[in-house]
């Protein structure tokens, strides 16, 4: 992890040269490591807020299956995703604090909006692409997961056929100006 966060550290400071805020958008399939990646800016990094749908249905709600019933989940993620939005951009309008976005942003038009949300508000986007090796790779890490046991950051139960689906649905941003992060 080190290593990781020293190859990103030139992208994460505001400078003189450019002292806008800097918005990290996490990118990448469950089980990539994009969580675990944005706790360790923010340990190193305190300017920065993370915002995540799984925390902010965590905060409100509790834990998926546990706290609420499965079936809410859809309407509970539309919520959160609408809350992680406007705390967005009420953080750039503020222009004091970084920001780490912790979604899969697993579209192009998904990254798309939320770079264009960041532009209009004065803000500089990194985007941090965790591509893993292998559908494997995945599987492996989120079964590593699931035995440290539950939390807001790995609640929903993820089966081989749910990764296949994220996998084979995936958009990889490509000529984005994505940082790739290479999981093995």
């Amino acid at each position: 992890m080190d290593e990781t966060l020293k190859k990103l550290a030139p992208n994460l400071l505001r400078s003189e040269a450019d002292s806008r805020p800097v918005v990290v958008m996490m990118c990448g399939i469950a089980g990539a490591g994009k969580s675990t990646l944005s706790k360790a800016i923010l340990s190193t990094h305190p300017s920065f807020e993370r915002l995540s749908i799984d925390t902010t249905i965590a905060a409100k709600h509790g834990i998926y299956a546990v706290d609420y019933p499965p079936e809410k989940s859809a309407e509970y993620q539309d919520e959160a995703a609408d809350e992680c939005e406007s705390r967005l951009v009420s953080l750039l309008a503020q222009g004091v604090k970084d920001v780490v976005v912790d979604m899969s942003f697993y579209s192009k038009d998904d990254r798309a909006h939320y770079r264009r949300l960041v532009e209009e508000h004065d803000g500089r986007c990194v985007l941090i692409y965790l591509r893993a090796a292998s559908k494997e790779v995945l599987w492996q890490r989120i079964l590593q997961r699931r035995r440290n046991g539950i939390n807001a950051d790995s609640a929903y139960e993820i089966t081989e056929e749910i990764i296949d689906a994220y996998w084979s649905g995936f958009e990889a941003p490509v000529g984005e100006g994505e940082i790739i992060i290479e999981v093995q």
